[in-house]
Protein backbone atom coordinates (compact mmCIF):
# COMPACT_ATOMS: atom_id res chain seq x y z
CA UNK A 1 0.00 0.00 0.00
CA UNK A 2 1.46 3.62 -1.04
CA UNK A 3 2.02 6.22 1.25
CA UNK A 4 -0.88 8.53 -0.41
CA UNK A 5 -3.40 5.03 0.31
CA UNK A 6 -2.29 5.01 4.24
CA UNK A 7 -2.80 8.75 4.48
CA UNK A 8 -6.04 8.73 2.82
CA UNK A 9 -7.58 5.71 4.90
CA UNK A 10 -5.83 7.23 8.18
CA UNK A 11 -7.54 10.41 7.47
CA UNK A 12 -10.65 8.69 7.28
CA UNK A 13 -10.67 7.35 10.16
CA UNK A 14 -9.06 10.04 12.49
CA UNK A 15 -12.48 11.96 11.29
CA UNK A 16 -14.59 9.14 11.97
CA UNK A 17 -13.37 9.23 15.87
CA UNK A 18 -13.78 13.09 15.55
CA UNK A 19 -17.35 12.01 14.81
CA UNK A 20 -18.09 9.80 17.22
CA UNK A 21 -17.20 11.82 19.59
CA UNK A 22 -19.36 14.78 18.46
CA UNK A 23 -21.94 12.55 17.74
CA UNK A 24 -22.49 10.22 20.11
CA UNK A 25 -24.06 6.69 20.14
CA UNK A 26 -25.47 5.51 18.02
CA UNK A 27 -25.65 7.74 15.08
CA UNK A 28 -22.17 8.88 15.45
CA UNK A 29 -21.10 5.40 15.35
CA UNK A 30 -23.21 4.84 12.24
CA UNK A 31 -22.11 7.79 10.44
CA UNK A 32 -18.15 7.02 11.45
CA UNK A 33 -18.73 3.45 10.06
CA UNK A 34 -19.70 4.28 7.06
CA UNK A 35 -17.04 7.09 6.67
CA UNK A 36 -14.32 4.35 7.43
CA UNK A 37 -16.17 2.28 4.78
CA UNK A 38 -16.07 4.84 2.21
CA UNK A 39 -12.70 5.99 2.81
CA UNK A 40 -11.41 2.10 2.53
CA UNK A 41 -13.75 1.72 -0.48
CA UNK A 42 -11.62 4.85 -2.27
CA UNK A 43 -8.05 4.25 -0.49
CA UNK A 44 -7.75 -0.03 -0.93
CA UNK A 45 -8.41 -0.70 -4.56
CA UNK A 46 -5.59 -0.88 -7.05
CA UNK A 47 -6.50 -0.51 -10.87
CA UNK A 48 -3.82 -0.95 -13.49
CA UNK A 49 -1.41 -0.84 -10.61
CA UNK A 50 -2.19 2.73 -9.45
CA UNK A 51 -4.76 3.35 -6.38
CA UNK A 52 -8.15 5.61 -7.22
CA UNK A 53 -6.54 8.41 -5.55
CA UNK A 54 -3.29 7.82 -7.83
CA UNK A 55 -5.48 8.11 -10.85
CA UNK A 56 -7.07 10.92 -9.55
CA UNK A 57 -3.52 13.15 -9.32
CA UNK A 58 -2.89 11.94 -12.64
CA UNK A 59 -5.77 12.92 -14.37
CA UNK A 60 -5.93 16.25 -12.45
CA UNK A 61 -2.42 17.10 -13.98
CA UNK A 62 -3.41 15.59 -17.33
CA UNK A 63 -6.13 17.85 -17.21
CA UNK A 64 -4.61 20.85 -15.98
CA UNK A 65 -1.46 20.68 -18.76
CA UNK A 66 -4.04 20.45 -21.42
CA UNK A 67 -5.75 23.51 -20.42
CA UNK A 68 -2.42 25.32 -20.35
CA UNK A 69 -1.31 24.02 -23.57
CA UNK A 70 1.59 21.95 -22.55
CA UNK A 71 -0.08 18.48 -23.54
CA UNK A 72 1.85 18.94 -27.00
CA UNK A 73 5.16 20.26 -27.68
CA UNK A 74 6.33 21.93 -31.32
CA UNK A 75 9.63 23.05 -31.55
CA UNK A 76 10.57 26.33 -31.90
CA UNK A 77 14.01 27.57 -32.93
CA UNK A 78 14.59 31.00 -31.56
CA UNK A 79 17.97 31.17 -32.06
CA UNK A 80 18.59 32.53 -28.68
CA UNK A 81 20.67 31.46 -25.09
CA UNK A 82 19.36 32.54 -21.85
CA UNK A 83 22.27 33.80 -19.19
CA UNK A 84 21.57 34.91 -15.31
CA UNK A 85 21.67 38.64 -14.15
CA UNK A 86 23.74 39.77 -11.20
CA UNK A 87 20.02 39.59 -9.14
CA UNK A 88 19.71 35.71 -10.20
CA UNK A 89 17.12 36.36 -12.62
CA UNK A 90 17.24 34.62 -16.12
CA UNK A 91 17.95 36.89 -19.31
CA UNK A 92 17.76 36.23 -22.78
CA UNK A 93 21.15 36.77 -24.55
CA UNK A 94 22.51 35.69 -28.16
CA UNK A 95 25.89 34.05 -28.27
CA UNK A 96 27.58 31.27 -30.15
CA UNK A 97 26.93 27.20 -29.73
CA UNK A 98 29.54 25.64 -28.13
CA UNK A 99 33.11 24.87 -29.23
CA UNK A 100 33.57 21.07 -30.40
CA UNK A 101 36.52 19.18 -28.59
CA UNK A 102 38.59 17.12 -30.73
CA UNK A 103 40.92 13.81 -29.16
CA UNK A 104 40.57 13.78 -25.55
CA UNK A 105 41.23 17.19 -23.34
CA UNK A 106 42.79 17.79 -20.20
CA UNK A 107 40.56 19.13 -17.78
CA UNK A 108 41.79 22.18 -17.43
CA UNK A 109 43.57 23.14 -20.36
CA UNK A 110 40.53 24.47 -22.24
CA UNK A 111 38.35 26.51 -18.92
CA UNK A 112 38.53 30.34 -19.03
CA UNK A 113 39.46 30.81 -15.16
CA UNK A 114 39.90 34.31 -13.62
CA UNK A 115 43.03 34.91 -11.54
CA UNK A 116 41.85 33.12 -8.87
CA UNK A 117 41.63 30.10 -11.05
CA UNK A 118 37.62 29.76 -10.57
CA UNK A 119 35.92 28.62 -13.49
CA UNK A 120 33.98 31.17 -15.54
CA UNK A 121 30.91 29.48 -16.69
CA UNK A 122 30.18 31.42 -19.74
CA UNK A 123 26.59 31.34 -21.19
CA UNK A 124 24.83 28.28 -21.08
CA UNK A 125 22.07 27.09 -23.77
CA UNK A 126 18.44 26.49 -23.02
CA UNK A 127 17.60 22.69 -23.87
CA UNK A 128 14.34 23.05 -26.03
CA UNK A 129 12.75 20.02 -24.93
CA UNK A 130 8.79 19.12 -23.60
CA UNK A 131 7.45 20.02 -20.44
CA UNK A 132 9.40 20.81 -17.32
CA UNK A 133 12.95 19.41 -19.18
CA UNK A 134 12.56 22.73 -21.06
CA UNK A 135 14.17 24.58 -18.24
CA UNK A 136 16.99 22.47 -18.44
CA UNK A 137 19.99 24.74 -19.05
CA UNK A 138 23.46 23.04 -20.35
CA UNK A 139 26.62 24.58 -19.67
CA UNK A 140 30.21 23.48 -20.41
CA UNK A 141 32.46 21.83 -17.97
CA UNK A 142 36.35 21.97 -18.18
CA UNK A 143 37.56 18.82 -20.47
CA UNK A 144 34.34 19.66 -21.91
CA UNK A 145 31.91 17.21 -20.74
CA UNK A 146 28.10 18.66 -20.03
CA UNK A 147 26.78 20.28 -17.21
CA UNK A 148 22.81 20.29 -17.23
CA UNK A 149 21.72 22.86 -14.24
CA UNK A 150 18.13 22.75 -13.50
CA UNK A 151 17.31 25.77 -11.82
CA UNK A 152 13.79 25.33 -10.63
CA UNK A 153 15.03 21.67 -8.37
CA UNK A 154 18.50 23.00 -8.13
CA UNK A 155 20.26 20.07 -8.88
CA UNK A 156 23.04 19.33 -11.55
CA UNK A 157 23.36 16.02 -13.86
CA UNK A 158 26.95 14.96 -15.30
CA UNK A 159 26.26 12.01 -17.60
CA UNK A 160 29.18 9.66 -18.25
CA UNK A 161 29.51 7.01 -21.18
CA UNK A 162 30.19 3.41 -19.39
CA UNK A 163 31.92 0.53 -21.10
CA UNK A 164 32.29 -2.99 -19.62
CA UNK A 165 35.80 -4.52 -20.19
CA UNK A 166 34.17 -8.27 -20.57
CA UNK A 167 31.13 -9.78 -20.72
CA UNK A 168 29.60 -11.05 -17.74
CA UNK A 169 27.98 -14.16 -19.19
CA UNK A 170 31.81 -15.14 -20.66
CA UNK A 171 32.86 -15.01 -16.82
CA UNK A 172 32.73 -18.70 -14.45
CA UNK A 173 30.39 -18.37 -11.60
CA UNK A 174 33.17 -17.60 -9.28
CA UNK A 175 33.76 -14.41 -11.30
CA UNK A 176 30.29 -13.02 -11.42
CA UNK A 177 30.42 -13.48 -7.74
CA UNK A 178 33.59 -11.14 -7.49
CA UNK A 179 31.79 -8.94 -10.42
CA UNK A 180 28.63 -8.48 -8.22
CA UNK A 181 30.03 -7.80 -4.98
CA UNK A 182 32.77 -4.82 -6.69
CA UNK A 183 29.60 -3.86 -8.42
CA UNK A 184 27.62 -3.73 -4.75
CA UNK A 185 30.64 -1.68 -3.35
CA UNK A 186 30.37 0.63 -6.46
CA UNK A 187 27.06 1.44 -5.88
CA UNK A 188 27.71 2.15 -2.04
CA UNK A 189 30.76 4.76 -2.88
CA UNK A 190 28.64 6.77 -5.27
CA UNK A 191 25.32 6.97 -3.27
CA UNK A 192 27.62 7.83 -0.08
CA UNK A 193 29.25 10.37 -1.91
CA UNK A 194 27.71 13.69 0.02
CA UNK A 195 25.41 15.39 -2.90
CA UNK A 196 24.42 12.29 -4.74
CA UNK A 197 20.86 12.61 -5.25
CA UNK A 198 19.83 9.74 -7.26
CA UNK A 199 22.11 7.46 -10.46
CA UNK A 200 20.65 6.32 -13.60
CA UNK A 201 22.04 3.41 -15.21
CA UNK A 202 20.77 2.94 -18.75
CA UNK A 203 21.46 0.37 -21.68
CA UNK A 204 19.92 1.41 -24.64
CA UNK A 205 19.67 -0.69 -27.97
CA UNK A 206 20.13 0.88 -30.28
CA UNK A 207 21.54 0.87 -34.27
CA UNK A 208 24.40 2.52 -35.67
CA UNK A 209 26.09 2.54 -39.24
CA UNK A 210 28.55 0.37 -40.60
CA UNK A 211 30.79 2.88 -40.44
CA UNK A 212 30.66 4.64 -36.66
CA UNK A 213 31.67 -0.11 -36.08
CA UNK A 214 34.72 0.99 -38.55
CA UNK A 215 35.83 4.22 -36.72
CA UNK A 216 35.33 2.42 -33.30
CA UNK A 217 37.58 -0.79 -34.99
CA UNK A 218 39.64 1.77 -36.34
CA UNK A 219 40.02 3.29 -32.78
CA UNK A 220 41.22 -0.09 -31.10
CA UNK A 221 43.82 -0.72 -33.71
CA UNK A 222 45.57 2.19 -32.84
CA UNK A 223 45.03 1.79 -28.63
CA UNK A 224 46.65 -2.36 -29.68
CA UNK A 225 50.47 -2.34 -27.71
CA UNK A 226 53.12 -1.90 -30.62
CA UNK A 227 55.89 -4.82 -31.23
CA UNK A 228 59.45 -4.69 -33.37
CA UNK A 229 59.72 -6.84 -35.68
CA UNK A 230 62.98 -8.24 -36.57
CA UNK A 231 63.42 -6.32 -39.77
CA UNK A 232 63.62 -3.30 -37.14
CA UNK A 233 59.87 -2.22 -37.94
CA UNK A 234 57.18 -1.17 -35.70
CA UNK A 235 54.19 -3.14 -35.98
CA UNK A 236 50.50 -3.10 -33.79
CA UNK A 237 49.15 -6.14 -32.41
CA UNK A 238 46.34 -5.34 -34.02
CA UNK A 239 44.25 -5.21 -37.23
CA UNK A 240 46.39 -4.98 -40.89
CA UNK A 241 49.72 -5.51 -38.76
CA UNK A 242 48.53 -8.92 -37.74
CA UNK A 243 46.49 -10.51 -40.55
CA UNK A 244 45.52 -8.07 -43.68
CA UNK A 245 43.24 -10.35 -45.07
CA UNK A 246 41.17 -10.66 -41.78
CA UNK A 247 41.04 -7.12 -41.35
CA UNK A 248 40.28 -6.33 -45.19
CA UNK A 249 37.53 -9.18 -45.03
CA UNK A 250 36.19 -7.38 -40.93
CA UNK A 251 36.13 -4.12 -43.09
CA UNK A 252 34.30 -4.95 -45.96
CA UNK A 253 31.48 -7.06 -43.64
CA UNK A 254 30.82 -4.16 -41.39
CA UNK A 255 30.80 -1.43 -44.05
CA UNK A 256 28.23 -3.97 -45.97
CA UNK A 257 25.60 -3.74 -43.31
CA UNK A 258 23.70 -0.75 -43.68
CA UNK A 259 23.05 -0.64 -39.44
CA UNK A 260 24.13 -2.95 -36.61
CA UNK A 261 21.83 -2.87 -32.91
CA UNK A 262 23.97 -2.14 -30.41
CA UNK A 263 24.14 -1.64 -26.70
CA UNK A 264 24.90 1.97 -25.28
CA UNK A 265 25.37 2.80 -21.91
CA UNK A 266 25.16 5.28 -19.67
CA UNK A 267 25.03 6.50 -16.15
CA UNK A 268 23.55 9.72 -15.49
CA UNK A 269 24.72 11.48 -12.24
CA UNK A 270 22.62 14.14 -10.23
CA UNK A 271 24.08 16.69 -7.24
CA UNK A 272 21.80 18.46 -5.14
CA UNK A 273 23.17 21.84 -5.17
CA UNK A 274 21.47 22.25 -1.47
CA UNK A 275 23.23 19.41 0.04
CA UNK A 276 25.98 20.47 -1.29
CA UNK A 277 25.46 23.67 -0.30
CA UNK A 278 29.19 24.31 1.75
CA UNK A 279 31.94 22.91 -0.92
CA UNK A 280 30.27 24.70 -3.58
CA UNK A 281 30.27 28.45 -1.65
CA UNK A 282 34.41 27.16 -0.88
CA UNK A 283 35.08 26.86 -4.40
CA UNK A 284 33.81 30.33 -5.23
CA UNK A 285 30.04 29.48 -4.72
CA UNK A 286 27.32 30.26 -7.29
CA UNK A 287 27.36 28.27 -10.74
CA UNK A 288 30.97 28.17 -11.15
CA UNK A 289 31.24 26.58 -7.50
CA UNK A 290 28.64 24.05 -8.09
CA UNK A 291 30.69 23.29 -11.94
CA UNK A 292 34.18 23.16 -9.89
CA UNK A 293 32.85 20.63 -7.18
CA UNK A 294 31.05 18.52 -9.80
CA UNK A 295 34.34 17.88 -11.50
CA UNK A 296 36.16 16.71 -8.04
CA UNK A 297 33.05 14.32 -8.08
CA UNK A 298 33.73 13.15 -12.00
CA UNK A 299 37.13 12.04 -11.24
CA UNK A 300 36.12 10.01 -7.50
CA UNK A 301 33.05 8.51 -10.19
CA UNK A 302 35.90 7.17 -12.50
CA UNK A 303 38.48 5.94 -10.16
CA UNK A 304 35.52 3.62 -8.52
CA UNK A 305 34.26 2.22 -11.40
CA UNK A 306 36.68 0.19 -12.87
CA UNK A 307 36.66 -2.28 -9.76
CA UNK A 308 33.46 -3.58 -11.27
CA UNK A 309 34.62 -4.38 -14.98
CA UNK A 310 33.55 -1.40 -15.68
CA UNK A 311 34.79 1.76 -16.49
CA UNK A 312 34.16 5.48 -18.14
CA UNK A 313 35.15 5.78 -21.59
CA UNK A 314 34.16 9.59 -21.41
CA UNK A 315 31.93 12.71 -19.95
CA UNK A 316 29.14 13.47 -22.06
CA UNK A 317 29.98 16.71 -23.69
CA UNK A 318 26.44 19.26 -25.12
CA UNK A 319 26.93 17.71 -28.20
CA UNK A 320 27.29 14.07 -27.59
CA UNK A 321 24.40 14.55 -24.93
CA UNK A 322 22.41 16.69 -27.31
CA UNK A 323 22.95 13.54 -29.98
CA UNK A 324 21.47 11.48 -27.45
CA UNK A 325 18.48 13.07 -26.66
CA UNK A 326 17.81 13.67 -30.09
CA UNK A 327 17.80 10.22 -31.15
CA UNK A 328 15.72 9.29 -28.43
CA UNK A 329 13.28 11.15 -29.74
CA UNK A 330 13.77 9.92 -33.34
CA UNK A 331 15.22 6.99 -33.68
CA UNK A 332 15.43 7.01 -37.46
CA UNK A 333 18.08 9.74 -37.26
CA UNK A 334 20.14 7.35 -34.99
CA UNK A 335 22.54 6.27 -38.27
CA UNK A 336 22.75 9.75 -39.15
CA UNK A 337 23.91 11.45 -36.13
CA UNK A 338 26.41 8.32 -35.19
CA UNK A 339 27.97 8.96 -38.29
CA UNK A 340 28.82 12.69 -37.05
CA UNK A 341 30.83 11.12 -34.32
CA UNK A 342 31.93 13.73 -31.26
CA UNK A 343 30.50 16.24 -33.37
CA UNK A 344 26.99 15.27 -31.90
CA UNK A 345 23.60 17.54 -32.92
CA UNK A 346 23.29 21.60 -31.69
CA UNK A 347 22.49 21.98 -28.22
CA UNK A 348 19.39 23.77 -29.38
CA UNK A 349 18.22 20.91 -31.68
CA UNK A 350 18.04 18.23 -28.93
CA UNK A 351 14.43 17.86 -28.69
CA UNK A 352 11.49 16.84 -31.61
CA UNK A 353 9.97 18.82 -34.22
CA UNK A 354 6.94 17.65 -32.40
CA UNK A 355 6.13 15.47 -29.41
CA UNK A 356 2.52 14.32 -27.27
CA UNK A 357 0.69 11.60 -25.56
CA UNK A 358 -0.94 9.49 -28.27
CA UNK A 359 -3.25 7.61 -25.78
CA UNK A 360 -3.33 6.69 -22.35
CA UNK A 361 -0.33 4.43 -22.79
CA UNK A 362 1.51 5.65 -25.34
CA UNK A 363 4.39 8.66 -26.29
CA UNK A 364 4.60 9.89 -29.84
CA UNK A 365 7.45 11.91 -31.06
CA UNK A 366 8.66 12.81 -34.64
CA UNK A 367 6.92 9.75 -35.54
CA UNK A 368 8.05 7.38 -33.43
CA UNK A 369 5.85 5.39 -30.79
CA UNK A 370 7.10 5.09 -27.52
CA UNK A 371 5.87 2.65 -24.48
CA UNK A 372 7.28 2.26 -21.02
CA UNK A 373 6.84 0.05 -18.26
CA UNK A 374 8.17 0.17 -14.65
CA UNK A 375 9.25 -2.91 -12.81
CA UNK A 376 6.26 -3.54 -10.19
CA UNK A 377 7.55 -6.49 -8.40
CA UNK A 378 10.94 -8.32 -8.32
CA UNK A 379 11.62 -11.96 -8.09
CA UNK A 380 10.25 -13.05 -4.86
CA UNK A 381 12.34 -16.37 -4.91
CA UNK A 382 16.28 -16.03 -4.95
CA UNK A 383 17.33 -14.39 -8.22
CA UNK A 384 20.60 -15.48 -10.38
CA UNK A 385 23.20 -13.56 -11.07
CA UNK A 386 22.58 -11.09 -14.04
CA UNK A 387 18.94 -11.70 -14.46
CA UNK A 388 18.13 -8.43 -15.66
CA UNK A 389 19.80 -9.24 -18.82
CA UNK A 390 16.61 -11.12 -20.07
CA UNK A 391 15.41 -7.24 -20.20
CA UNK A 392 18.78 -5.97 -21.25
CA UNK A 393 19.20 -8.47 -24.12
CA UNK A 394 15.10 -9.02 -25.31
CA UNK A 395 15.61 -8.45 -28.97
CA UNK A 396 16.77 -6.41 -31.49
CA UNK A 397 14.52 -3.89 -31.03
CA UNK A 398 15.13 0.03 -29.99
CA UNK A 399 14.55 -0.40 -26.34
CA UNK A 400 15.89 1.31 -23.07
CA UNK A 401 16.43 -0.02 -19.70
CA UNK A 402 17.22 2.67 -17.09
CA UNK A 403 17.79 1.71 -13.82
CA UNK A 404 17.54 4.07 -10.78
CA UNK A 405 19.35 4.44 -7.52
CA UNK A 406 18.20 6.71 -5.23
CA UNK A 407 20.71 7.07 -1.66
CA UNK A 408 18.77 6.85 1.13
CA UNK A 409 19.51 8.08 4.91
CA UNK A 410 21.29 5.22 7.03
CA UNK A 411 19.37 6.20 10.13
CA UNK A 412 16.27 6.75 8.50
CA UNK A 413 16.12 3.23 6.63
CA UNK A 414 16.46 1.52 10.07
CA UNK A 415 14.10 3.23 11.74
CA UNK A 416 11.61 2.42 8.32
CA UNK A 417 12.85 -1.49 8.80
CA UNK A 418 11.94 -1.43 12.13
CA UNK A 419 9.00 0.09 11.87
CA UNK A 420 7.70 -2.82 9.15
CA UNK A 421 9.12 -5.22 11.15
CA UNK A 422 7.00 -4.45 14.09
CA UNK A 423 3.93 -4.35 12.10
CA UNK A 424 4.85 -7.82 10.33
CA UNK A 425 4.41 -8.63 14.14
CA UNK A 426 1.38 -7.24 14.63
CA UNK A 427 -0.56 -8.51 11.81
CA UNK A 428 1.10 -12.07 12.66
CA UNK A 429 -0.88 -11.74 16.36
CA UNK A 430 -3.70 -10.60 14.23
CA UNK A 431 -3.70 -13.19 12.13
CA UNK A 432 -3.06 -16.38 14.79
CA UNK A 433 -6.33 -14.90 16.67
CA UNK A 434 -8.17 -15.40 13.81
CA UNK A 435 -6.56 -18.67 12.83
CA UNK A 436 -5.08 -17.23 8.98
CA UNK A 437 -2.41 -19.41 8.05
CA UNK A 438 0.97 -18.00 6.77
CA UNK A 439 1.85 -17.59 3.63
CA UNK A 440 5.22 -18.43 2.02
CA UNK A 441 5.00 -14.69 0.36
CA UNK A 442 4.37 -13.30 3.68
CA UNK A 443 7.19 -15.37 5.12
CA UNK A 444 9.41 -14.50 2.48
CA UNK A 445 8.93 -10.76 2.34
CA UNK A 446 9.71 -10.87 6.32
CA UNK A 447 13.28 -12.71 5.28
CA UNK A 448 13.67 -9.55 3.26
CA UNK A 449 13.22 -6.87 5.88
CA UNK A 450 15.71 -9.55 7.99
CA UNK A 451 18.38 -9.46 5.35
CA UNK A 452 18.04 -5.78 4.60
CA UNK A 453 18.17 -4.58 8.47
CA UNK A 454 21.82 -6.96 8.15
CA UNK A 455 23.15 -5.71 4.99
CA UNK A 456 22.79 -1.72 6.36
CA UNK A 457 23.85 -2.81 9.69
CA UNK A 458 26.99 -4.50 8.01
CA UNK A 459 27.72 -1.11 6.20
CA UNK A 460 26.22 -1.45 2.79
CA UNK A 461 24.56 1.65 1.66
CA UNK A 462 20.87 1.36 1.91
CA UNK A 463 19.37 1.95 -1.58
CA UNK A 464 15.74 2.50 -2.91
CA UNK A 465 15.82 1.11 -6.65
CA UNK A 466 13.47 1.62 -9.37
CA UNK A 467 13.53 0.50 -12.67
CA UNK A 468 11.70 1.67 -15.71
CA UNK A 469 12.08 0.20 -19.64
CA UNK A 470 10.87 2.46 -22.66
CA UNK A 471 9.93 0.35 -26.20
CA UNK A 472 10.46 2.47 -29.27
CA UNK A 473 8.67 1.54 -32.85
CA UNK A 474 7.21 3.16 -36.10
CA UNK A 475 4.16 1.56 -35.86
CA UNK A 476 1.65 0.34 -33.65
CA UNK A 477 1.79 -3.08 -35.10
CA UNK A 478 5.86 -3.30 -34.51
CA UNK A 479 5.01 -1.79 -30.87
CA UNK A 480 3.07 -4.13 -29.53
CA UNK A 481 5.61 -6.82 -30.93
CA UNK A 482 7.91 -5.48 -29.70
CA UNK A 483 6.48 -4.72 -25.76
CA UNK A 484 5.12 -8.99 -26.10
CA UNK A 485 8.73 -10.05 -26.76
CA UNK A 486 9.74 -7.78 -23.69
CA UNK A 487 6.79 -9.30 -21.40
CA UNK A 488 7.70 -12.61 -21.95
CA UNK A 489 11.45 -12.68 -21.39
CA UNK A 490 10.10 -10.69 -17.83
CA UNK A 491 7.66 -13.70 -16.86
CA UNK A 492 11.30 -15.43 -17.73
CA UNK A 493 13.65 -13.38 -15.32
CA UNK A 494 10.06 -13.91 -12.33
CA UNK A 495 9.51 -9.94 -13.05
CA UNK A 496 5.72 -8.54 -13.05
CA UNK A 497 6.20 -4.97 -15.87
CA UNK A 498 3.45 -2.78 -15.23
CA UNK A 499 2.82 -0.37 -18.05
CA UNK A 500 3.05 3.32 -16.77
CA UNK A 501 -0.77 4.23 -18.27
CA UNK A 502 -1.55 8.17 -18.08
CA UNK A 503 1.96 9.25 -17.40
CA UNK A 504 3.41 8.04 -21.04
CA UNK A 505 5.51 11.29 -21.56
CA UNK A 506 6.97 10.88 -17.97
CA UNK A 507 7.96 7.68 -18.24
CA UNK A 508 9.74 8.43 -21.62
CA UNK A 509 11.50 10.97 -20.21
CA UNK A 510 13.05 8.84 -17.52
CA UNK A 511 13.33 5.81 -19.64
CA UNK A 512 14.90 6.93 -23.13
CA UNK A 513 16.52 10.39 -21.81
CA UNK A 514 19.76 10.23 -19.80
CA UNK A 515 18.76 13.23 -17.22
CA UNK A 516 17.98 11.43 -14.11
CA UNK A 517 14.74 12.22 -13.95
CA UNK A 518 12.29 10.07 -12.38
CA UNK A 519 8.98 11.58 -11.49
CA UNK A 520 6.74 7.98 -12.08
Amino acid sequence: METDQVIFISSGAVVGIIVVMINGFPWGLAAAIGLVIVSGGIGIPRIKGNSLIGWARIFTRSKSRQRSGNDQFVQKDDGVEVDFTDDGEVEIVEGPEFEIMDGPVRRGDDTPRDKKNRIRPGKPIRMSLPGEFGELLVYQLPGGGAFIYDPVLKVATIVAEVMTEKAFQLNSFEEKEDRLREWVSVQSTIARIPGVDIVQLSDQTTMISGASIRHWYEEQILKAPTVTTEDGETARQAGADVDPFMHQSLVETIMSVENQPVHDMWMAVVLSKEKLNERIVAAGGGVAGFMETALSMMGTIENAIPTSGAYVTKWHSPHTLAARTRTAFDPDSAIQVSERGEAGVAVRQAGPMYAAPRDIKTYESDGALHRTYKISEWPHSQARLGFLEKLVFAGDFRHTVSLYIKPRDTAKALKANERDRATWSSNDKIRDKIGKQQTARKERQIQDLVQEEDEVTAGHAPLKLSCVITVTAETDRELNANCADLETRAAEANLELRILYGQAEEGFMAGALPFGKLEV
